[in-house]
């Protein structure tokens, strides 16, 4: 693995990080609005998807790539270099990483299922007592599922799926010691797991930052909740930014240290 071991930073370093990663995403918005908007589509047709399991999966799947993309879009950034297109995209390795995420978070959610159903029922209740969906139409017969409801199936729902699965990515990451590991992964691409190892390594080495980001993510989950979901549109570029920032200061150090030019750099360099 060509990136340094973990290291220990400042305590409030996890401020710096959240500042880096916005003046990062400001430094290419066309890039970040382009891409973002591309994974909504996408967000939006796995969304219609009818099968209550595949769609879960392929929102998780999409939110974890998503992350990965804005990760390679912080580092060009970060580098002062004008990406291609196809360089922020994917690769074979990011996609089975994806994968793993998105399983385990299924698996993860299923073993919390206890836990996460008041919310879902919570949720249903919020929205007949707002009037936005009875069970039962006025003449008697069953309404159509929330999903196909004109208000709540475009607009009021996606938000809160996408939010969700935002969140279940990061917290889940976090709270098993990998939070590092995307980024790492997108960068380097070392075996995983010695990177699992060296992504739980670094939080001993900084318990103070892992709590500011801690802090972060319940602030998240205040916006989301505030905006039925919709704050998704920010935090998600934000927080692939975020996870870079993070992992160039505590793994990556100074900044000639920085990860090695990708493959596609490095060709367009030796032809000039």
């Amino acid at each position: 693995m060509s990136a340094l071991g973990p290291r220990e930073v400042e305590p409030d370093a996890w401020s710096e990080w959240a500042r880096e990663a916005v003046r990062l995403l400001a430094g290419r918005p066309l890039y970040t609005g382009s891409a973002l908007a591309l994974l909504m589509v996408l967000l939006y047709a796995v969304h219609l998807v009818e099968w209550l399991p595949v769609r879960r999966f392929a929102m998780l799947l999409c939110v974890t790539l998503g992350l990965m993309v804005f990760v390679r879009l912080a580092w060009f950034v970060d580098h002062a270099r004008r990406p291609r297109p196809t360089q922020l995209m994917p690769v074979n390795g990011d996609l089975l990483l994806a994968v793993g995420c998105a399983a385990a978070a299924m698996a993860l959610h299923g073993a919390l299922i206890a836990m996460t159903d008041p919310l879902v029922d919570g949720f249903r209740t919020f929205v007949e007592q707002a009037g936005l969906w009875q069970p039962v139409r006025g003449d008697g017969l069953p309404a159509e599922p929330p999903l196909r409801q004109t208000l709540l199936g475009p607009i009021l729902v996606p938000g809160v799926l996408f939010g969700a699965a935002l969140l279940g990515i990061l917290l889940m990451l976090l709270a098993f010691g990998q939070w590092f590991i995307l980024p790492m992964m997108v960068l380097h691409q070392p075996p995983l797991p010695p990177a699992m190892a060296m992504s739980a390594r670094a939080y001993p080495l900084n318990p103070v930052p892992v709590m500011g980001l801690t802090g972060l993510l319940m602030i998240a989950v205040a916006a989301l909740v505030v905006t039925a979901g919709w704050a998704f549109i920010i935090l998600l570029p934000f927080c692939g930014a975020l996870l870079y920032v993070s992992y160039r200061d505590v793994f990556l150090g100074d900044e000639a240290d920085a990860p090695e030019v990708v493959e596609d750099e490095a060709e367009d360099t030796a032809r000039s």
